[in-house]
């Protein structure tokens, strides 16, 4: 296990092996009856024995073949004042044929939740191994389940570290530890920063390039990891670290959402297009990204002032507005107006194939499951038509690569814990008053960082409408933004369509060019 700060682990040594208090001194007063013993407190337990292993490996990837270094071991990173910290379990991919090894990229993954592991980045587009499906919208949800070699990862330009956060995946708060030190935004980002130092000192790679990349709520991660890392007296470590980033990728971005009611309706409104015309039920004839643009123009010039009138919107204008929503998310006129002309993600997710009898997911629209047998107040994950389809797979794949690895864990792998994201505190701090600001500002810092946004067109969770929004109203520095789409959902690299422009994008801007 790997000591972060000298400071840091001898004050987590104290906190683990403290003594108890000293003993009262007798008084002089006349014997007495002896009093019971009071029982010594008992420090926490010690952590258990770290955890390393090594696999050599070759692949594949960008049309060349690597040979790379897995490791997957256990990180020490304590807690503020002594107390137990966490210990970070993460995955290490390191090219051991690529030349000056001092200079090369250094990608640093993780997902998001809060309470999600890494798992799905790592076994879907960044392994050297992924979950083999021969129909990405129909995966197998019964054993037996099977990996295959994976020929988007972008081995060949980077080396690659997936970081599963405290409750999550392998990784997990030291005995005797408090939750709060690291279920929060703010303690989150700062535990993360301290990881990725400790990563560079172990490995010596700082004057290599460095990368963060987040999906979902780990794009939140991402902004305000990138904020910790540049250092300050304001952040938690209280210490100028000074580490600076080449570049941040977010995938399926949850930092902004548009303000107010009738914004957010209109942001939607492309991704519920991009849903009915994969569908079937609208677009017919039209491209994909065709058919959306027609949308997201609508949306601009049509119907968010249609919204803001609300009530006052009547008669032939009223309907007009409704024939056009119709056109382009497939629902009814009539049930357009039943909905005041707001339908609600969860409306079209229900609404869309009612006819056929099927719902929708929500964190890909492309997945379907029978309406018949969903429970009155579903598990927004666990009944999500996307999420129980594929989820099995990873799971289990995850437990194979392990075994091809020779990873000897017999804990449980935790992909979702749900846990960690009901304790979560969303509390962000100064200097930055919410992961946007923390964003902008270590943009304004650091002239040469870069961001790149990737989304899913199917996702309706985190939609390309929000991903605009962020790059035109987060007060980012536009010539060095890049936003590109993909057609899938909140995991943009289920099925090659989609994962091999990704890839592409991504080796792309690692190394520099856009």
């Amino acid at each position: 296990m790997r000591a972060l700060l000298t400071t840091g682990l001898t004050g987590l040594v104290l906190a683990l092996g403290g003594c108890g208090p000293a003993p009262e001194t007798p008084s002089a007063s006349a014997p007495q009856e002896a009093a019971p013993a009071a029982a010594p407190s008992q420090p926490p337990a010690p952590p258990a024995a770290p955890r390393r292993f090594e696999f050599q490996g070759e692949g594949v990837f960008g049309g060349e073949a690597v040979a790379y270094r897995m490791i997957a071991e256990d990180t020490l990173v304590p807690a503020p004042e002594g107390r137990p910290g966490a210990r970070y379990f993460s995955f290490t991919y390191l090219r051991e044929d690529g030349g000056d090894t001092a200079s090369r990229p250094v990608v640093f993954i993780f997902n998001g939740g809060p309470g999600s592991a890494s798992i799905w980045m790592h076994m879907g587009l960044f392994g050297p191994r992924r979950i083999a499906m021969d129909d990405p919208v129909n995966p197998p949800v019964t054993a037996p389940f099977a990996l295959e070699d994976n020929p988007y990862s972008i081995l060949d330009v980077a080396d690659l570290v997936l970081i599963d956060p405290p409750g999550t995946g392998f990784s997990e708060i030291l005995p005797g530890g408090d939750p709060s030190d690291f279920y929060g935004t703010q303690a989150d980002a700062a535990a993360t920063a301290a990881f990725i130092e400790s990563w560079l000192i172990e490995h010596e790679r700082w004057n290599s390039p460095r990368y963060l990349v987040g999906a979902s709520y780990g794009t939140t991660r991402a902004a305000m990891t990138a904020r910790n890392l540049a250092g300050g007296p304001m952040n938690r470590s209280q210490r100028m670290t000074a580490i600076s980033l080449d570049g941040i990728v977010l995938i399926g971005q949850a930092l902004l959402s548009p303000d107010g009611a009738n914004e957010e309706q209109a942001a939607g409104l492309g991704a519920m297009a991009a849903a009915a015309w994969y569908h079937g039920q609208a677009g017919e004839g039209e491209t994909l990204d065709a058919f959306v643009a027609q949308a997201e123009r609508f949306a601009v010039e049509d119907y968010l002032p249609a919204l803001y009138l609300g009530d006052a919107l009547q008669g032939e204008a009223r309907a007009g507005i409704a024939a056009q929503l119709s056109r382009f998310t497939g629902l009814s006129p009539a049930r357009l107006q039943a909905e005041k002309l707001r339908p609600s993600t969860a409306v079209f997710r229900s609404a869309l194939l009612e006819e056929d009898g099927l719902h929708l997911g929500a964190y890909d629209a492309r997945f379907t499951l029978p309406a018949t047998g969903e429970p009155g107040r579903p598990d927004p994950v666990g009944d999500d038509p996307a999420m129980a389809q594929y989820t099995p797979s990873y799971v289990a794949g995850l437990r194979q690569y392990l075994d091809e690895t020779g990873v000897a864990i017999g804990a449980p792998y935790q992909a979702i814990a749900f846990g960690v994201n009901s304790a979560w505190d969303y509390t962000v701090r100064p200097p930055a008053s919410d992961a946007v600001e923390a964003l902008a500002g270590v943009m304004r810092a650091n002239r040469d960082l870069r961001v790149m946004v990737a989304t899913g067109q199917m996702d309706l969770v985190t939609h390309t409408g929000s991903a605009d929004y962020l790059v035109r109203h987060g007060g980012l520095a536009q010539d060095r933004v890049i936003s590109r789409r993909y057609p899938s959902g909140h995991m943009p690299y289920l099925g090659d369509d989609s994962a091999r422009p990704l890839s592409e994008d991504l080796r792309a801007f690692v190394t520099g060019g856009e």
